[in-house]
């Protein structure tokens, strides 16, 4: 290969004969409907030309589950057919991490004679890092390289306390940020048809059916449709029959009353401020309606919080004193816990519909999760990694954000002395034992009374409550109140 210097002369050499030429580099923003990057692309005019590159050992290192891979896979399928329909090319290259990126970046807008490159921000330590580094490559060889926010409601940094720092409160940060958010959204539009352009195959250039896709089963591919249509479909369809009733079934496992639109919203198949405009196009203003779009703030929130709080990408506590506590090491329990063999309906119900769709309701993410934080004392960051592992929407910000509410390590977290009892908990969001029967089948027999606790008439097959839950509560409150009091004496040590 030439030299970067050589390489960089003869692109504005070249340049100067021909239209210039826009490069969109796609990751988590798979649409072309308000994509500030696209939009962005065909604003500076010229060809437009599209890539992604896969990352296999960087989705290992970062546990991306091979659901949510599968999902992108699909979802990129679907993209590159409708940008073919808008004459952009959209190719597909490979390195194993981060780390090799930015010479590839190099090598592409090189050899096909790019003048600006554009993209939409990710917010993980790694990711900032790794484009950073595509940024000052681009600058060396007179590249120009533009960064656009595509998560957010609002710009990074900017929903602040009057003292001007990062609120640690969801409440107040949801209040200042609805003071804050427009009346409406102009979503971006869809760039026109372009002319097409044909450009040279480079020799990193691979097909999609070359990457390297992990293994999925075709039952949970069809539980989660590709595409921005099956995106914009689900939403619709949930704000016009769903969101009215959103507060009263939002906490009911067996009931649909959720949007299940995380997937989608995980990997920018749809983006947020479209789903935020679809509460004010397509439904009244309503309880529901505004609990769904708490819902969305919570996501903004942990976003702004990752932002600010670069330890939280490191698998850090928020509350450095938490890293103190004395977590217990049981592989047996751990491994109970991830199957659903800890002889708790509802966790057990829960933590196999994750390992059967990719997928678990949020109120049961509470749930589970403090079960293993809190009831087993094993450390949150091992639940939080299982869950990235497995699920489809895992989403670096909220679920970090939502473990660490749970295990009472967090900005905003749940007092330490607030525990979910798993069998009080099935009661009320699964009083039929409805959902608890679709996971557990061996219970199925049970009445509606027994199957939250099946203790007298518990089937052989299914295992006997793997702790006392009275006891589990007293050893992890005296553990916490152990940590409160460890920090007095330090205090006063100084």
């Amino acid at each position: 290969m030439l030299a970067i210097s050589t390489l960089s002369s003869l692109a504005r050499a070249a340049g100067t004969k021909m239209r210039s030429r826009q490069l969109v580099w796609f990751r988590n923003d798979l649409r072309v409907s308000d994509n500030p990057a696209l939009f962005n692309a065909r604003e500076n005019s010229g060809v437009i030309i599209a890539i992604y590159i896969a990352t296999p050992r960087q989705w290992l290192q970062h546990d991306d589950a091979a659901v949510k891979i599968d999902f992108w896979r699909r979802n990129l399928d679907s993209l590159r057919a409708t940008l073919t329909q808008l004459n952009i090319s959209l190719y597909y290259f490979q390195v194993e991490t981060y780390q090799q990126i930015p010479s590839l970046m190099a090598s592409i807008c090189q050899q096909w004679q790019i003048t600006r490159l554009h993209f939409n921000q990710q917010y993980g330590v790694n990711e900032q890092s790794r484009d950073q580094q595509v940024i000052d490559v681009c600058q060396q060889i007179g590249v120009q390289a533009q960064s656009y926010h595509d998560q957010l409601l609002l710009p990074a940094k900017s929903i602040r306390t009057k003292a001007g720092e990062p609120f640690k409160v969801f409440t107040p940060f949801a209040k200042q940020a609805r003071q804050q958010l427009p009346e409406s959204f102009n979503l971006l539009p869809t760039p026109a048809k372009q002319q097409f352009t044909e450009l040279a195959r480079l020799p990193e250039q691979l097909e999609l059916n070359e990457l390297s896709w992990p293994p999925v089963t075709t039952a949970i591919q069809e539980l989660w449709p590709a595409g921005e249509v099956a995106a914009t479909n689900r939403l619709i369809h949930f704000c016009e029959q769903r969101i009215e009733d959103y507060q009263q079934n939002r906490d009911l496992p067996a009931v649909a009353g959720t949007s299940q639109l995380s997937p989608y919203l995980a990997s920018g198949v749809i983006s947020i401020k479209q789903c935020w405009l679809a509460t004010t196009h397509y439904c009244e203003r309503s309880d529901g309606v505004i609990v769904w779009q708490n819902e969305l703030l919570w996501r903004e929130f942990y976003k702004q919080l990752l932002i600010d709080y670069p330890q939280l990408s490191k698998h850090q506590p928020w509350k450095p004193q938490t890293d103190h506590i004395k977590w217990r090491t049981n592989d047996a329990e751990l491994r109970a816990w991830q199957q659903g063999e800890t002889g708790f309906p509802i966790i057990d119900a829960a933590m196999r519909q994750l390992l059967q769709c990719g997928w678990m309701h949020n109120r049961l993410r509470m749930i589970t999760a403090t079960f293993l934080s809190k009831h087993l004392l094993i450390d949150w960051r091992l639940g939080e990694r299982w869950f990235m592992q497995h699920l489809i929407d895992g989403d670096l910000a909220a679920n970090n954000g939502g473990w660490q509410w749970c295990a009472s390590t967090g900005t905003d977290a749940v007092p330490y002395f607030r525990l979910f009892n798993p069998i009080t908990q099935s009661r009320k969001c699964d009083p039929k034992g409805a959902f608890i029967r679709h996971y557990l089948p061996e219970l199925s027999e049970l009445s509606d009374k027994e199957i939250h606790f099946p203790a007298k008439n518990r089937p052989d097959t299914y295992p006997l409550p793997m702790i006392d839950l009275v006891a589990a509560r007293q050893r992890v409150l005296a553990e916490f109140k152990g940590l409160s009091r460890d920090r007095s004496r330090h205090r006063n040590r100084q």
